[in-house]
């Protein structure tokens, strides 16, 4: 599922030529790029756009400026898990749409589209089935004006989430009655859409959602539904009186039997201290656990070493001086994944960065210039993986340093696989995939850094697009990297000296493999 709310730049900060291409010799021998496809992009500004369909390939919808039967042009390519063009296929989308989101079930592709760039109110939906080719459209109102944050398919089902009148609201669109209908217990004031979590195999859906208290504090709600809209559970976290639950996320439903995880703080805050783990059964909690970073083995594992030693004393020297030491971060909580009678979570550390600059010249009186602080991105620090027992205790942490990355709004970078009893975190900066491999609170391979595999070896990079870049997960234990860039090959493979293109890269890990 994805959802556009606004166009998002991702800033790149460069570290040095020598410093690159030292760490770049650390290369994974684990991680393959076994395939790669390019779609010329001549030098117009076309917007590419890939849509996951797991084990069954990839559709990229490619916006161009052309026009066709009174329309916009967009191009089809559906492509197969060798990254092979199956067909293509042009559509002509009415001018004044907006492009909003995509999802994929069964076979099928959806995208969705506002009317009117204008207006919140009626949608388009696309439904391309990737076999036949064949595609239907609905017309979708929803009568009141909503800004969506979500959308997904189950089954028959399309399902909307978003705001109005800064409002949560949840919909239900039955694509065979075609007829909308609303989700009641949404309408609040003191609440916010938080996640919604998909179960495709069992057509049920979970909504989490923050609620703010009467001590100005917020506990979590989990509601979880048929794909019908039919309310099966409802949990409610109760933290206590003295902990606010900023971020949470929660396993699939099953049987009565949920878990909901996330970040705490103490007071009314956006930074977190610590993690927890709640259980239900049954509506009822059974408990909650809360952890400090500070209690955590490996959570200062990004920083240096020395650095890393420096923190760890100041803990321990508060601890034996009956303090607690405390500790203050923002964190993105991912899914929740279940590896037998463990709960792994993880999340990924982010801070905002200002710039001050000068407003004017220095003044005669010596007072000197006014600085006003200006917002440049979020800026990531590490990502956390924390394994919990199924009692809500901490079997193991570790961590995985982001460098480079400054972003204007806040996204998933660091893709995680299980590989039997390894975890393999991943995430692509500067047409660089950046990998670490960890066995619980031990590390497997240490931090590497493979290229992007390029179509010939001649192939040069001049330029990249650094806002249009990206690593996700596929299927299995494959994942697809993807960008926008300006090649130079001066033997003229390809057809060209110089080219601009836009690349999907087939990336697979084998853990199997020994180093030579």
């Amino acid at each position: 599922m994805k959802i556009f709310l606004s166009v998002s730049l991702l800033l790149v900060l460069s570290l040095s030529f020598a410093q690159r291409k030292k760490e770049q010799q650390d290369t994974s021998t684990y991680i393959l790029q076994p395939n790669r496809i390019e779609f010329d992009m001549g030098w117009d500004d076309h917007v590419f756009h890939i849509i996951d369909g797991k084990d069954n390939g990839l559709m990229v919808a490619v916006e161009t400026d052309n026009a066709l039967d009174g329309g916009d042009l967009w191009a089809f390519h559906y492509l197969d898990t060798s990254l092979n063009v199956v067909w293509s296929k042009n559509f002509s989308i009415p001018v004044e749409s907006a492009f909003t989101g995509y999802d994929y079930f069964d076979g099928r592709y959806y995208l969705l589209f506002n009317v009117s760039k204008y207006s919140n109110e009626d949608l388009l939906i696309y439904e391309i089935d990737a076999e036949t080719t064949e595609y239907e459209t609905y017309e979708v109102s929803t009568v009141f004006p909503i800004l969506l944050t979500h959308f997904e398919v189950i089954s028959t089902t399309v399902l909307l989430g978003g705001y109005t009148n800064f409002r949560p609201v949840m919909l239900t669109y039955d694509l065979i009655e075609q007829k909308p209908k609303v989700i009641p217990g949404f309408y609040d004031s003191n609440s916010e859409l938080l996640d919604l979590i998909i179960d495709d195999e069992a057509q049920i859906f979970t909504v989490l959602i923050t609620e703010r208290q009467f001590n100005r504090k917020n506990s979590i709600r989990a509601k979880t539904f048929t794909a019908s809209g039919d309310l099966i559970q409802e949990n409610r976290v109760n933290p206590g009186d003295r902990s606010n639950l900023i971020d949470g996320t929660a396993t699939t439903f099953y049987g009565g039997f949920q878990y909901v995880a996330g970040t705490y703080s103490k007071k009314a805050s956006q930074y977190s201290r610590g993690l927890y783990l709640a259980k239900f059964i049954n509506g009822r909690q059974q408990f909650i656990r809360f952890h400090e970073y500070a209690d955590l083995n490996n959570f200062f594992g990004f920083m240096s070493k020395r650095r890393e030693q420096r923190v760890k004393e100041r803990i321990e020297r508060k601890k034996e001086r009956g303090k607690k030491p405390r500790f203050s971060y923002r964190l993105m909580v991912h899914d929740i994944i279940q590896r037998g009678d463990e709960y792994v979570m993880i999340a990924e550390a982010y801070y905002p960065s200002y710039n001050s600059y000068n407003r004017g010249p220095m003044s005669m009186t010596g007072a000197g210039s006014s600085f006003t602080p200006g917002f440049t991105g979020y800026r990531y620090t590490h990502a956390v993986v924390v394994s919990f027992d199924k009692n809500g205790n901490i079997r193991w942490d570790n961590s995985f340093e982001i460098d480079d990355i400054l972003t204007f709004s806040l996204q998933e970078f660091v893709q995680v696989s299980i590989y039997d009893e390894k975890i393999v975190l991943m995430y692509l900066e500067g047409n660089t995939i950046r990998s670490k491999v960890v066995t619980g609170d031990e590390i497997f391979e240490g931090k590497t850094f493979n290229p992007v595999r390029l179509a010939y070896a001649d192939d040069e990079i001049k330029s990249k697009n650094p806002g249009i870049e990206g690593l996700n997960k596929w299927y299995d234990n494959t994942l697809y990297a993807f960008g926008e860039q300006r090649i130079k090959n001066e033997s003229g493979a390809g057809g060209k000296v110089f080219r601009k293109i836009f690349y999907i890269n087939k990336v697979s890990y084998n853990l199997d493999n020994n180093h030579d």
